[in-house]
């Protein structure tokens, strides 16, 4: 999970559904939570690490995260109430769509923009675009368990024509303001295990640390068609398993 998120500022979460239901055994609520506690606080982590170097835009993660905070809380309400069957078969189709799109997207440059986006002259336009974006990117982060960085960065890069290492750095800021509100919607429903979260939580920061690293020993376009495959593996694996489910 952080491998993922600090190799591409999202995707992280994308696995660990998955991870945590089939490989550590956990409900589907359960784990939902769970992802969002882990991808919340490493993303937390990671921001502070990318604000160091200034690659954090804190006025439009901020607006991100008023709306996306709301959306979060009420996709969570919304994953109670259908079938875990059909959660996971929702989610492997997300997983199959972002993986194509990810693996056809053409390459960012780092400079495209920059003078005219909204990384240096945030309007009331560029305002505009965080509150909605963020209120869609919550409400797929509460209902999915997920951080919602494979949507933040794209949309920060090509809707306010962010610089991709200030997408990034915002995403991890977003990420975990908006986990909060998807955090709250499912702890009334889920108990979580302090142990197992401790040391995924130490795992996540590990793999975040080294994620950090390999963006600067691979090409970006390399590192997003494996994350692409990747993800669309583990999304055609939840549609075969949950699609037999719900059919036969």
């Amino acid at each position: 999970m952080g491998l993922l998120l600090g190799a591409t500022g999202g995707g992280g979460s994308l696995i660990a559904i998955p991870l945590l239901v089939y490989v550590v055994g956990l409900p589907v609520q359960k784990a939902t939570a769970l992802s969002l506690i882990v991808v919340g606080y490493s993303a937390l982590f990671g921001a502070w690490r990318e604000s160091q170097h200034q690659n954090v835009h804190f006025t439009a993660a901020i607006l991100f995260s008023v709306t996306g905070m709301i959306g979060a809380w009420f996709g969570a309400q919304g994953h109670q109430l259908i079938s875990e069957s059909l959660v996971l078969l929702l989610f492997g189709n997300l997983l199959v769509i972002i993986s194509l799109l990810n693996f056809w997207q053409q390459p960012h440059s780092d400079t495209s923009s920059i003078e005219t986006g909204c990384s240096q002259n945030f309007s009331r336009r560029c305002a505009s675009k965080a509150l909605v974006i963020g209120l869609g990117v919550g409400l797929l982060t509460g209902f999915f368990g997920v951080g919602g960085g494979f949507l933040i960065v794209p949309a920060l890069m090509m809707l306010m024509a962010f610089p991709i290492r200030l997408a990034i750095g915002t995403s991890f800021l977003i990420i975990s303001l908006i986990s909060l509100g998807g955090v709250l919607g499912h702890l009334k429903m889920a108990h979580l295990d302090l142990l197992l979260t401790s040391l995924l939580l130490v795992g996540s920061f590990v793999g975040l640390w080294i994620g950090s690293q390999l963006t600067r020993q691979i090409s970006t376009t390399h590192l997003r068609k494996i994350v692409a495959v990747v993800i669309g593996i583990v999304g055609l694996g939840l549609v075969l398993d949950n699609g037999g489910t719900l059919w036969f």
